[in-house]
């Protein structure tokens, strides 16, 4: 619990997170056997020497403003963010400082492992699109721990196919045994990872915060660990190469009833140009779903509604907890 709160203390937003990256700094002087590089912002590290590592990700940014006094505050071992300044409930930015928690705590673990820390995931994915590739290929697979909830293991991330059959088959006895199920997701730096070509299999999962990019966001510590549990326990079965090819298809999912419809349209990734921001513009008229070419698309389910910063309106419901997934 003390290293969780130490974790969540520290503020960082998209931007303006150089107080997390400083912070993930210092803590790998106390890791033993532990080389580590910047680039472009972001942090890769390598703890000792082997022929193929496991990886875990995350991203050092929040979408919370910088409080004049954020402290965590802990009740039955939930945890919330409040502004001793103000005696306001503000958010304690579980997203992404659980998954900055769990990997940290692999690297103490572990080893031989590699981790990397990726800046401004909440505007675009923007450190994991310009990603040092080179750093992942001799891993075996690539974990992060970046979704609200408690029991969610994504292996398809708006329509990005993120994991082979074969690394699903190995990690299932192992997510059944903690309560979790495979289950499709939205952006983050695991799916750019595999649109920039990674070779091997990779996976997001919830860990333990709800209600996230609000003020009313809570971590449940109980869920945090039994995801770093699940993540250790993973780390130490799995010690195959999960080679996995990302194969370019677009998902248009059509807004009804949820977040995301059970109705959906495939067609070549090929006539989309991918921006570093999460939106894509057609190069040519398609024959789909929708058919204004040059159109930009919500960056979260790439559907056909009208984008208000970067999201449709539907994803602004969600996030706002007026639509739940229905899956």
């Amino acid at each position: 619990m003390e290293k969780l709160l130490e974790v969540l203390s520290i503020q960082s937003v998209s931007k303006d997170q150089f107080r997390m990256f400083a912070y993930i700094i210092r803590q790998l002087q106390d890791i033993p056997n532990v080389t580590y590089y910047t680039d472009d912002g972001n942090i890769y590290i390598q703890r000792g020497i082997a022929e193929d590592y496991p990886c875990m990700v995350a991203h050092m940014d929040t979408v919370h403003d910088i409080v004049e006094d954020l402290h965590p505050l802990v009740f039955n071992g939930m945890i919330t963010g409040f502004n001793r300044a103000t005696m306001e409930q503000t958010g304690i930015g579980g997203d992404d400082k659980v998954g900055i928690y769990i990997a940290l705590e692999c690297l103490r673990t572990f080893d031989d492992i590699k981790v990397a820390f990726f800046r401004d995931e909440e505007i675009g994915c923007v450190g994991s699109y310009v990603a040092d590739m080179t750093f992942f290929e001799d891993c075996r697979f690539v974990l992060q721990c970046d979704r609200r909830g408690n029991n969610d293991f994504i292996v398809d991330a708006s329509g990005v196919e993120l994991s082979s059959k074969w690394f699903k088959e190995d990690v299932y006895p192992i997510l059944t045994g903690y309560g979790y199920k495979f289950a499709n997701g939205m952006m983050t730096d695991v799916m750019a990872l595999k649109e920039n070509g990674i070779g091997c299999s990779v996976a997001n999962m919830s860990c333990g915060y709800y209600n996230p990019h609000t003020a009313q966001e809570f971590v449940d510590s109980l869920e945090v660990e039994n995801c770093l549990d699940m993540c250790k326990t993973l780390i130490r079965c799995c010690t195959k190469v999960y080679g996995h090819k990302h194969t370019p298809r677009y998902v248009a999912p059509i807004a009804t009833k949820g977040k995301y419809s059970k109705g959906s349209s495939y067609w070549d990734w090929s006539t989309v140009v991918a921006k570093s921001n999460g939106y894509a513009y057609w190069e040519e008229e398609p024959k789909t779903l929708y058919e204004k070419p040059k159109s930009t698309y919500c960056k979260d389910c790439w559907g056909g509604e009208a984008v208000r910063d970067g999201l449709c309106q539907t994803c602004h419901d969600w996030y706002d907890g007026k639509i739940e997934v229905p899956f």
